[in-house]
């Protein structure tokens, strides 16, 4: 018979970082989020012991980047403490450099893995019951596959515990190692950090990233935390999600379709929860195209502000005019060869956009960022032109 157990598997806490882009729009926004990665540790703190797990396991990235100061090194160490449970940890790409490693030690109850493939035990009522296999990044980028040098000691129930980029999920070359790779091994279990998105990548064996415990920025939507996996007579029976982050980047979508009342329209967002950073996108047809392209986005970002208690990161308008183009466009006046001129130049290739697009000195000072734009993104600037100028013009029709 083997032994129970749980554990908590956890990820790129990020402790520091200092979200600069958005403290500089938003001061007050900027402390909230800087504070909130703290709150998803103590939060995995107040988890572990209402849960009265075995031990921790935090995959990487710990701090962010050099922004690990003494208040951060001495809030996790004060986390680690608290838990008063084993703590095995291993160090990612974003703090290989650790500045008060020596002045501000880590508590007894944390076991950091060195930077070549070491193996831990974990002992309960005086017994090893589990084996763990790690190790913390030798350098910023290592481009080794540190897997395939996994072996085990024992034959335990064994946890592979690394900051790795298997079968290529994120465009860069951190660790890199095959899913084929852990299947091979004799490992039951794998903890992995580096990647922010929570996924389940293999069952039998458990290959698991368990995502980062704060949301970073508006790509990375929705709710975020750790896993606690339940062990039972050498095998996973129970691996549960729970939520870690204090504030949630969350999208929206309204759809103007049939609306005519742009209060009618954003009482949507009144179920959107407290705490949370929304990235709202309007799409459909309608006569509130005309108030979203005219209005101004900043405009309509602070009206929606004013009337719900939540943050708006951005406000995208992908609606179209409540005009059928295509009859509009047989119509032989200005407005019909706006409409002629837009549907051309959308047909235009990559780079002859680039180019209209960058026909101008200030545009063309940011030829890069327009480079970097996908087709389809080129093509909404044309058609978003095309749109405002329709939506201008019939305007002053009226």
């Amino acid at each position: 018979m083997g032994d129970s157990f749980r554990f908590i598997h956890c990820s790129d806490l990020h402790l520091g970082c200092r979200f600069s882009g958005i403290s500089d729009a938003d001061e007050d926004l900027g402390r909230r989020l800087r504070e909130s990665v703290f709150t998803a540790l103590d939060n995995i703190v107040s988890f572990a012991k209402k849960e009265k797990v075995d031990f921790v396991i935090f995959s990487g990235d710990i701090f962010d980047s050099t922004n690990e100061t003494p208040l951060t090194r001495s809030r996790f160490a004060d986390a680690i403490a608290s838990m008063k449970v084993p703590c095995y940890i291993i160090y990612g790409n974003h703090d290989t450099k650790r500045r008060w490693e020596n002045s501000i030690p880590l508590p007894k109850n944390a076991f950091v893995f060195p930077e070549q493939i070491t193996h831990m035990y974990f002992e309960k009522d005086g017994r090893r019951v589990t084996e763990l296999i790690g190790m913390s990044f030798p350098s910023m980028k290592p481009n080794s596959n540190y897997v395939k040098s996994v072996k085990k000691e024992s034959d335990l129930f064994a946890i592979g515990v690394f900051h790795c980029n298997v079968d290529g999920a994120k465009d860069d070359n951190y660790s890199p190692c095959k899913l084929s790779d852990m299947k091979d091994k004799d490992v039951n279990y794998w903890a992995l950090g580096h990647i922010h998105k929570a996924s389940i990548l293999n069952r039998m064996p458990y290959v698991v990233y368990s995502g980062n415990t704060q949301g970073m920025d508006p790509k990375e939507s929705g709710e975020k935390g750790a896993y606690l996996v339940t062990v039972n007579d050498g095998a996973v029976v129970d691996i549960s999600p729970f939520k870690t982050s204090a504030i949630d980047w969350v999208d929206v979508n309204i759809d103007i379709t049939g609306k005519t009342d742009f209060k009618t329209a954003i009482d949507e967002l009144s179920k959107i929860k407290k705490n949370c950073i929304a990235s709202i996108t309007f799409s459909g047809r309608g006569p509130l195209d005309a108030i979203l392209r005219t209005g101004g986005t900043e405009s309509i970002k602070e009206m929606i502000e004013n009337s719900i208690d939540c943050k708006i990161s951005s406000v995208i308008v992908r609606t179209v005019p409540d005009i059928d183009l295509k009859t509009r466009e047989e119509i032989n006046d200005f407005t019909s060869a706006v409409i002629s001129y837009g549907n051309r130049i959308s047909g235009f290739g990559r780079k002859e956009l680039i180019d209209m697009i960058c026909s101008t000195t200030v545009s063309q000072s940011r030829k890069s960022m327009f480079e970097s734009l996908s087709d389809d993104e080129l093509k909404d600037i044309v058609d978003d032109a095309m749109y405002l100028i329709i939506e201008k013009m019939m305007g002053a029709e009226q």
